[in-house]
């Protein structure tokens, strides 16, 4: 193994554990986003002993990827009582907005999951 394989692989580690740590604290920042990225920075120092000019770029990687994968979160899928509706509602979950749709329009894949979801939970 070459050097620089050695350092991508330590700078990939320790952005998984700071994406780690990130996510496991989250919740409990919900306010003050900038501390948690100050003790996430902080744990990489003094846990992990990265030094910290890398470990606030590992966190900085780390909280973007975070962002990118919470942002994908922002709607839902009301399928209704039975299998059967024939409208389902999209749920903007950042605006606590619902969205009645006719079911015929969705994709065959999504349609597919509906099925598996009232098979799972049945009435």
């Amino acid at each position: 193994m070459n050097h620089e394989q050695l350092t991508h692989d330590y700078r990939s580690s320790m952005q998984r554990a700071a994406f780690a740590y990130l996510q496991r604290h989250e919740a409990q920042y919900l306010v003050d986003s900038d501390l948690l990225y100050e003790n996430c920075v902080r744990h990489l120092a003094t846990s992990l002993e990265v030094p910290v000019f890398m470990a606030e770029r590992l966190v900085h990687n780390a909280w973007t990827e975070l962002q990118v994968i919470n942002q994908r979160k922002w709607i839902g899928v009301d399928w209704g009582n039975s299998p059967g509706c024939t409208v389902v509602h999209l749920i903007d979950i950042r605006a606590d907005l619902r969205y009645p749709v006719p079911a015929r329009l969705l994709p065959q894949t999504l349609l597919a999951q509906r099925d598996s979801a009232h098979k799972n939970h049945p009435q």
